[in-house]
């Protein structure tokens, strides 16, 4: 009998690592995010310095190393007097998803010709808005002596911007800026107070180390729809037909880049503003998708952000790059987002070519041709 009952928990276990091992190889289930962010009493959240871990989920396992000042190391081949470049943005710019040679930094660096060489530092952080980056130009960025800023713009941006928490990977609570009556911006809700760091919990654990368990606690779990009047209002401010609506939204994004761009000039550095398209500008299906799942109604104009951002950058002079052609003509025959709505390889790549080409175009610092 004893026997019996050992032979049966045997072939249990047997069983239960086969499926762990099947689903590892087959059908990846964990998501687990590297320990490389930490509180930040004025930007809300920053980049652990000296740190490193792995990003893990179902579509991509890579590495993350964050160097001394904060920011997502690749190797630079630039020397002392290159064209000094420096790259903003959130999680697209990070580089969310990818190997760090395969990321928009580490391409434009080697894609980008001067006869000083080209070196481009990479600030981009997961979740940040335009206020959280025009603030770290303004403390990190700005003392470097940069000769261009490249500041990547991803629609849901202007909604961080009015926002009081993060949104996306960080959801913490974060600066913002409100303007007065004269349209002088304010910068409000700092210093930032350290949240209660998150308790032990054996169910995370499991969750982000083994697939069996991420699997059946997916099937499990009931999700919390988001509620549909919110869902509205985001993709409403962004794509909506309803500019008057929303404008009050889009005025202090303008005042926001205006400030960026003036901080910039003030620095000795051109500003770029670079329109990263949403996957929902690409892929008519995720669009589709989208509208029917959170029950989207109405008129809805999916070029307004990036036609939007174009306008302003005209108002105050600044040069504007927008990625939304060459990725609805490349996305015709190959896929350039991860399903999670970021750029895979091929996105970044394909970034990294348009912006290089641009800035060459446009004859911005010096920048002789691109190896392209």
């Amino acid at each position: 009998m004893r026997g019996r009952i050992l032979l049966a928990v045997g072939s249990i276990v047997v069983c239960l690592l086969g499926a762990e091992v099947l689903l590892a190889v087959v059908v990846p289930q964990v998501h687990r995010l590297p320990d490389i962010w930490m509180h930040d009493a004025r930007l809300g959240w920053t980049h652990r310095p000296g740190t490193m871990g792995r990003m893990v989920t179902p579509e991509f396992d890579v590495a993350y190393s964050i160097d001394a000042a904060g920011r997502r190391r690749h190797e630079s081949q630039a020397g002392p007097d290159a064209v000094r470049l420096q790259l903003y943005g959130d999680s697209f710019a990070e580089g969310w998803g990818v190997d760090v040679a395969d990321g928009l930094a580490a391409r434009l660096e080697t894609h980008l010709v001067s006869s000083r060489g080209v070196g481009v530092t990479n600030y981009g952080t997961a979740g940040y808005g335009t206020d959280q980056e025009m603030l770290l130009f303004a403390d990190a960025g700005a003392p470097q002596s940069p000769d261009v800023v490249l500041l990547l713009f991803y629609a849901n941006d202007v909604w961080n911007n009015v926002s009081r928490r993060g949104i996306g990977a960080r959801r913490g609570a974060k600066p913002f800026f409100r303007p007065s009556q004269d349209g002088a911006l304010h910068l409000m809700g700092t210093p930032i107070p350290e949240p209660e760091p998150p308790s032990p919990s054996l169910a995370r654990t499991l969750k982000e180390r083994f697939h069996l368990w991420a699997l059946g606690r997916k099937a499990w779990t009931r999700k919390v729809p988001v509620p549909p009047q919110q869902m509205m209002q985001f993709y409403g401010g962004l794509y909506g037909t309803d500019s008057a609506r929303y404008r009050p939204v889009w005025d202090l994004t303008e005042k926001l880049l205006a400030e960026f761009a003036l901080l910039c000039r003030q620095a000795g550095a051109t500003f770029v503003l670079i329109y990263a398209p949403a996957i929902v500008q690409i892929e008519a299906d995720d669009w589709r998708t989208k509208r029917e799942l959170h029950d989207l109604t109405g008129d809805y104009d999916l070029s307004h952000p990036n036609r939007h951002l174009g306008d302003i950058a005209g108002r105050h002079g600044i040069s504007f790059i927008d990625l939304t052609p060459a990725f609805q003509t490349a996305a015709r025959e190959q896929i350039l987002y991860f399903r999670d709505s970021h750029w895979n390889e091929a996105g970044h790549r394909l970034a990294a070519n348009v912006i290089a080409a641009a800035l060459v175009d446009e004859g911005i610092a010096g920048l002789l041709e691109s190896d392209d």
